[in-house]
């Protein structure tokens, strides 16, 4: 009995659904609910027409069956943290639906997106590769040639650069792999709201993150209010969430504010992951009673600003990247034929 029990957690483990995956679940998982199939209907749908694994439907199927919801298997077979809330929020105000068509929307977008830098990136990286090649190639074979019949000097700044190349490569490599063990070394000891707070600091990423942040819980809140609920009936929801999150600590501290007379939209401003408008829409929101509609069109403005940001980022990457490439091969080329044209003077 304990082997089979052991067997079944190791196969449990290995059952991991991967982006495109959990991609093609939520589009399809959407469509049946809103053609009016239940969970359970839409779980046995997709295992009858094989549209998803069987191995992680049986699973969902299992784990359901025990009276566990839904975002709690997904969680299990790996699906991203940012899914998993907005999923179980939607289970808490009903709009499950309308939920999971706009993760479906924002996956696709954030896919394309994806593709897109992909494609911008591939060929610069390749042309790093190649020149990385060729360096090391010149530095093994046609130095040592031209160095023996007294053709260049080994002394020749040029000529050093190419010999140390090699070392110059590996320790940027290894100085990115340090840099980016401690960073997780750092994060791993902070809680959801340090890392917030940390990341919206930075220079570059703290606006994206920002905006992202912002929109993300407009829209959740939005959808809430939108269900007649209050806010301290909000504040409270975002804390029996049962995953540890951002949103979960976030409610704990705006309860502790609240509890000293602080009013929510007072309190936005101080946390510095959330964009300055924030707390006027809902200040605004609550004088004219239609606080989720505005929270939900500012969502949608966010959104939009965010993803127009992320292609102007992408355009503006490829340039960068030949400009480094560019200069590089120009550096060699002064590196290998300035010595040789020092050295040809010489002679003449």
């Amino acid at each position: 009995m304990a082997l089979l029990i052991i067997k079944h957690l190791r196969k449990k483990k290995k059952i991991n659904l991967s982006k495109k995956e959990q991609q093609g679940f939520i589009q399809l998982l959407a469509d049946l609910l809103s053609n009016g199939f239940t969970i359970k209907e839409s779980l046995l749908f997709m295992k009858k027409s094989r549209s998803v694994q069987k191995d992680s439907i049986d699973f969902l199927l299992d784990f359901m069956e025990r009276g566990d919801p839904l975002h709690n298997g997904l969680a299990e077979l790996g699906v991203q943290g940012t899914i998993i809330t907005q999923i179980e929020f939607a289970q808490t105000h009903g709009d499950l639906v309308g939920t999971l068509k706009k993760i479906k929307q924002h996956l696709k977008i954030m896919e394309k997106q994806r593709q897109n830098f992909y494609k911008v990136i591939s060929y610069p990286v390749l042309l790093l590769l190649f020149l990385t090649v060729v360096l090391i190639s010149i530095r093994q074979i046609l130095l040592p040639q031209l160095m023996a019949n007294g053709t260049i000097q080994a002394n020749n700044i040029g000529i050093l650069f190419i010999q140390q190349s090699p070392y110059f490569i590996l320790s940027f490599l290894f100085s990115m792999v340090v840099l980016i063990v401690l960073i997780r070394w750092f994060f791993r000891k902070k809680t959801y709201l340090q890392k917030a707070v940390y990341i919206s600091k930075l220079p570059v990423l703290g606006s994206f993150y920002r905006e992202y942040t912002s929109a993300f819980f407009a829209l959740e809140w939005g959808k809430l209010f939108s269900q007649g609920l209050e806010i301290k009936t909000v504040i409270h929801l975002m804390q029996i969430i049962d995953q540890r999150s951002l949103m979960s600590e976030l409610s704990e501290k705006i309860e502790e504010q609240s509890m000293l007379g602080q009013t929510i939209y007072e309190q936005l401003p101080k946390f510095s992951f959330f964009s300055p408008e924030l707390s006027l829409i809902i200040q605004q929101g609550q004088v004219k009673g239609n606080l989720g509609k505005e929270l939900i069109l500012y969502s949608e403005i966010c959104w939009r600003h965010f993803f127009k940001r992320i292609e102007k980022l992408i355009q503006w990457i490829q340039p960068i990247i030949f400009l480094v490439v560019a200069l590089l091969v120009v550096s060699i080329y002064a590196a290998m034929l300035l010595p040789i044209y020092g050295g040809m003077e010489e002679f003449l």
